[in-house]
Order: C-alpha cells, then structure tokens, then sequence
C-alpha cells in the first residue's frame, strides 16, 4: 500500500513539475530577431596574457518581456565546432547592446590565441527550443582582425577606440539616444555611455579611464615610515644608565605612572624649582625663563622631558620675548 501511494505521489510531483515548465516555456515569446553583430577579442587589458571577449547583439522585442533578460538570455564561448562550452554570461539587457566575457590569465592559458571558437547570444534552454537564427545567433572568429593584441597600451589604446565605434553603432540605433560627447581632445562617452560599457564591462573605467567623460580613479597612497631615531635614543635609560632608570620606575609603580612619566615629572619639578629660584632673587619673570633654558636642554638630553617639549617651550619663549620687546618698544 505504501509502495503505491509513492508512485501516485511521484506521479503527481512529475505531472506538477512538467506542467510548471510549459507554462513557464509558453510565458516567453521568441524575439523579433536575433542578432550576433561583432565580435573582438583584446589581450593585455586588465592583465598581462588575459583575453576579453567585446560582443554586440541585438535580441529584438517590439515590447520586452517582463522577465530580466540576465534570466532568459546568455552570451556563450564555445570550442573549434561548437562541441563543448567554455564560458557563459547572462546578458544585460535586451535590444541592441553590448556585451563581454573575459577571462583572466590563468583562464585564458587554456585558451588558444586566434583559434575559430564559436560565439553565441542565445535563449536559456530552460525557456526557448534552441534554434539558429530563431532563438539563437551563432558566430565563429575565423577572421584574424577578430583578435587584437599589443602591449597593454597598444590594447587598452585600441579597445578605447573601438568602444567609441560600437557607441557610435548604438546610437544608430531605435534603442539608444545619445551615447557619446566631444570635448576639445577626443570624443567620450557621457553618463548614459558610462553606464551602458561599464554593465557591458564591468572595471573598464579602471583601465581606459580616458574613454569616459566623468572618471573615477583608484589612488596608489604609498604609506611612509616615518623613523625617530634621535628621540629612541634619548631616554633615560640609554643617556643616564639601567639604574637610575630602574629608580624612576620605582617611583612610577608608587604614583601609579610610568617610570617615563615619573622622569619627566622630576624634571619639570626641578626646572619649576630652578625659575622660582631666579625668579624670588631678581623679581625678573623674564630673567627666570631665560635662565631656565639650559636646565630644560639638560633634561632632555638627558631623556627624561620629550623633545617635543624643548621645541614646544622654544616657540613659547620666542613669542614671549617678541611680546615683550615690543611692548618696550612701545
């Protein structure tokens, strides 16, 4: 009883399933037409020995399907005859348009360079009875000016001008309004363009940055090492030996600072000590300050203050003496 309510069962998923693929089939008209117009083949554009495939078409509806046409329609690299596929990408758009598949160096090492390999805009199986010229639009790259290679300018160089042709051919077109501008150098491709070549092929901008009107462009920031060797030497540990160093740390653990802080501290208390001294025996502010320098150049070469301070205290003292002469001199 069991083995038969399996086989109903299974009956009835399969009926289920064929009958939800008819009418996903029948849901999809065939195109108008169908149309592999170009196909070039650039070497040396993203890296050196890749291969990237340049594709126009034309899958042409009066009124496109609701359907995304990266669903129902596919752009295929296949073998010498056609026997085996060696890349797909589903397609952008419908209409005249244009389109890539790229393989990068690795890939493209299993690829022969001016080989009769068989190009393909056709529907997904899944949706369209593959049938040439119907439903699908076949091209083999016999001609030798399919291929283009050169050093990567020559090829980034080539590809630029070429990419203003098929704008050209696309503006030609019902589908597209305008696609390129003039400018005083050379013609580009605007907005509009930018957005079409850059779906068609995706980091273009990165590498033929002068093809668009608006670029972007990725800055190679080269972060600089930045060495003090002056002040790693001034500490007090190098300028006044292990012990004494050992003693400031001492006294950093008992206030709970670091024996770096504790240096620093003991040297400002005795240029503070210093000033006040100076200070209570000529009542001359200015004369304490002066005079005080010295005691502060010691300190940090003996590398318990910073040398940051000495040069901070530099332009304090400067600005003070200015301030000061000037008033006078008023």
């Amino acid at each position: 009883m069991k083995k038969r309510i399996t086989i109903v069962l299974a009956l009835i998923l399969s009926i289920t399933l064929l009958l939800f693929t008819a009418k996903i089939v029948d849901a999809i008209a065939n195109p108008d037409s169908i149309t592999l117009h170009t196909v070039r083949v650039y070497q040396n554009i993203f890296e050196d020995d890749d291969m990237l495939f340049i594709i126009s078409y034309d899958v042409a509806y009066g009124s496109e399907p609701s359907e995304p046409a990266e669903d129902t329609f596919q752009m295929s690299i296949f073998s010498v005859n056609a026997t085996s596929l060696i890349q797909s990408r589903a397609l952008n758009d419908y209409q005249y348009n244009v389109h890539s598949i790229y393989f990068d160096a690795d890939d493209a090492s299993s690829l022969t360079w001016g080989s009769d390999y068989v190009v393909r805009v056709m529907g997904n199986p899944v949706f369209f009875t593959p049938t040439e010229d119907v439903t699908m639009d076949s091209k083999t790259l016999s001609e030798s000016w399919s291929w283009t290679t050169g050093t990567a300018e020559e090829s980034r160089d080539l590809l630029k001008v070429y990419c203003i042709s098929l704008a050209e051919d696309l503006e030609l077109s019902d589908d597209w309004t305008t696609l390129i501008v003039s400018t005083p150098d050379r013609e580009v491709l605007n907005s509009t363009g930018r957005i079409v070549f850059l779906a068609a092929i995706p980091g273009l901008d990165s590498v033929v940055s002068n093809l668009f009107q608006l670029a972007s462009y990725a800055s190679d920031v080269t972060k600089q090492t930045v060495t003090a060797i002056l002040e790693e030497e001034l500490t007090v540990k190098n300028q006044l030996g292990a012990s004494i160093s050992g003693a400031f740390d001492g006294i950093g653990v008992f206030f709970n600072v670091s024996g770096n802080t504790a240096s620093m501290m003991w040297a400002l208390l005795f240029i503070l000590v210093v000033a006040s001294i100076i200070f209570l025996n000529s009542n001359n502010p200015t004369a304490a300050l002066v005079l005080s320098v010295p005691i502060i150049i010691l300190t940090v070469a003996a590398g318990a203050v910073p040398m940051a301070a000495l040069f901070t205290g530099a332009v304090i003292l400067i600005v003070y003496m200015g301030y000061h002469i000037w008033l006078r001199g008023m």
